[in-house]
């Protein structure tokens, strides 16, 4: 015995559909055909009702059912047309350029979609995706050794000397992805911890410097900086005293003694008056320390027609820049070392100042060295540079 199945509206054809419509326009009896064909009261109604021929506004005759295929036809065009006008394809666009259209809208479209409307088959899209993701880890395990590279010739780098460096050396990056790969590798640049001293009392004289600071930031040799710190060693106190040019940042020249005198800084000037011989008037700013004020330091310095300036009492930012370059001597080369022989540590010093201006990169000098600042400046006016 063979059963009659009811079948629903979607499993007909649209052929097996329109006929029976058709016979019953024609005049044949709705129920007859219902009955015959096994086909429900509803869904006959409701083809009747879809395959009806109307007219369109130009005249064309057409069914409910074309017209509704017509709007969703026409509802698709307007959203691969949307696809195309965001992406920036086409049609005639290249593969290379679809692919990475639909990597970088595959969050606001579904994939499938985006490659549907582009015309781009799906597993080229995740063979392309495959190899750009081992692109990028190939590029960012290059740039993991480079920032290993400099850190370990630069101890005391952080990321933003790195990511300045890295750029000197044609890698393109940003300080975020520098900083991160540091952390995620456990690089940080090394400081030692300087001991605490008692502050010495000075005697209050003249600050030329801050009245001439926009002056003597204009060029080299307007204006000299010089301090002198202690470092203690072997049970031994040792005195460096350093001369900096303001405008560059280049130590110009440095002394190592046992002794705190007038000697000290006498000795240091005349070295880095015999290297620059500097005009005129020259600015020679430190602290208000005796052996600064000491009646002979002032007296050779007029003799040379240098004009002394003197940070306010207890005031170390007034010679700020000093300050600065012994913290970071100590920090990056001294505390850092432990020496066996005074030798050793004058060596130490010696080439640490020789990597301070000539490789350093320098955050006050828009990460350049000293070195090149001064060339740069005796290029632009054609004096004989260090």
């Amino acid at each position: 015995m063979t059963t009659n199945k009811i079948l629903s509206r979607n499993d007909y054809s649209e052929k097996f559909k329109k006929n029976i419509i058709t016979m019953f326009l024609r005049g044949r009896n709705g129920r007859r055909l219902r009955d015959k064909y096994h086909i429900p009261k509803s869904t006959f109604y409701y083809w009747v009702e879809e395959y009806k021929k109307i007219y369109s506004q130009d005249g064309l005759i057409i069914t409910k059912h074309d017209y509704k295929k017509l709007e969703w036809e026409n509802a698709r065009m307007k959203k691969q047309l949307e696809v195309y006008r965001i992406t920036g394809c086409s049609p005639q666009s290249t593969d290379e350029d679809k692919l990475v259209a639909v990597d970088k809208y595959k969050s606001s479209y579904p994939i499938k979609y985006l490659c549907d409307v582009l015309n781009i088959n799906r597993t080229k899209f995740y063979r392309y995706k495959a190899h750009k993701e081992t692109q990028t880890e190939k590029r960012i395990k290059q740039l993991t050794c480079k920032i290993k590279e400099i850190a370990v010739n630069n101890p005391c780098y952080g990321s933003k000397r790195i990511c300045h460096e890295l750029k000197r050396q044609g890698f393109i990056t940003s300080y975020k992805t520098v900083s991160r790969l540091m952390r995620e590798n456990g690089i940080q640049a090394i400081f030692g911890q300087a001991p605490s001293r008692q502050q010495n009392k000075d005697t209050l004289n003249d600050n030329v410097l801050k009245w001439q600071k926009k002056y003597a930031l204009s060029a080299p040799d307007i204006a000299w900086l010089s301090d002198v710190t202690e470092i203690k060693l072997f049970g031994i106190k040792f005195y460096i005293c350093s001369i900096e040019d303001i405008y560059s940042r280049y130590i110009i020249s440095y002394t190592i003694s046992p002794t705190n005198d007038s000697a000290l800084v006498a000795n240091t000037f005349m070295d880095a008056y015999a290297k620059r011989n500097p005009p005129y008037g020259l600015i020679f700013h430190s602290d208000n320390g005796a052996n600064f004020t000491a009646t002979a330091i002032r007296a050779l310095l007029k003799s040379y027609g240098i004009r002394q300036s003197f940070s306010k009492v207890a005031t170390p930012q007034d010679n700020g820049h000093m300050e600065s370059f012994f913290a970071t001597l100590k920090k990056e080369e001294i505390y850092r070392k432990t020496y066996s022989s005074p030798e050793e540590f004058f060596h130490s010093v010696q080439k640490y100042i020789k990597y301070y201006n000539n490789v350093r990169l320098h955050s006050r000098l828009n990460y350049r060295t000293p070195k090149e600042v001064l060339h740069e400046y005796d290029d632009l006016h054609n004096q004989i540079p260090f």
